[in-house]
């Protein structure tokens, strides 16, 4: 199937257009969740806290799992002592959530220097290239947004997390409900 010049898989296609009014659920509820996010960036900072810390111990509990496919000694302790590691940041993220924002706001903001800084670089060797002058504008926000983070240090662990959590989540949502749209479309035409 075609759609807007676009040729599509006929499986994809069928799947859109059966499952568009999901897909919108899902994107109006990720814009809503995104823009409390927004409104309350200390509460959202607090869950994501919650949340990574979860993830955490599930991976630790894979990590240990996966230890024991080693085939050394050495290596399985290794292996045991990294998922030892995942586990307990997990769990001391759960427990002791802001101080856990704090770490992550830290971390956050390097992050951000640092790929700001990275993508500056990047755009200056490209320059020339297509798209090197968005690659550069890019590193520049993101360079941005680490020094602010940073300078706002630890006060801005109260709404760093939780503001671009919010904007990812309204950016994802947007883009679930454009292509919830594009099911609908397809649930129309299709016989």
């Amino acid at each position: 199937m075609e759609m807007g010049g676009v040729r599509m898989d006929p499986e994809v296609s069928a799947g859109l257009a059966r499952s568009w009014k999901g897909l919108m659920a899902v994107g109006i509820v990720a814009i809503l969740v995104g823009c409390v996010a927004i409104v309350v960036p200390a509460v959202a900072a607090v869950g994501t806290a919650i949340f990574i810390g979860w993830i955490l111990v599930i991976a630790g509990a894979f990590l240990v799992a996966g230890a024991f496919a080693a085939h050394t000694v050495g290596s399985v302790i290794w292996r045991l002592l990294w998922a030892f590691l995942t586990v307990v940041v997990g769990l001391w993220l759960i427990i002791e959530p802001h101080n856990g924002t704090l770490t992550l706001t830290l971390v956050l903001g390097i992050y951000f220097l640092l790929m700001g800084i990275t993508r500056i670089a990047v755009a200056f060797a490209g320059r020339g290239q297509q798209g090197a002058g968005l690659v550069g504008l890019s590193g520049v926000a993101g360079l941005l947004i680490g020094i602010l983070v940073l300078a706002k240090f630890p006060s801005s662990a109260d709404w760093a997390i939780g503001l671009l959590v919010g904007i990812d989540l309204i950016f994802a949502g947007w883009t679930i409900t454009s292509v919830a749209l594009v099911g609908k479309d397809l649930a129309k035409s299709s016989p």
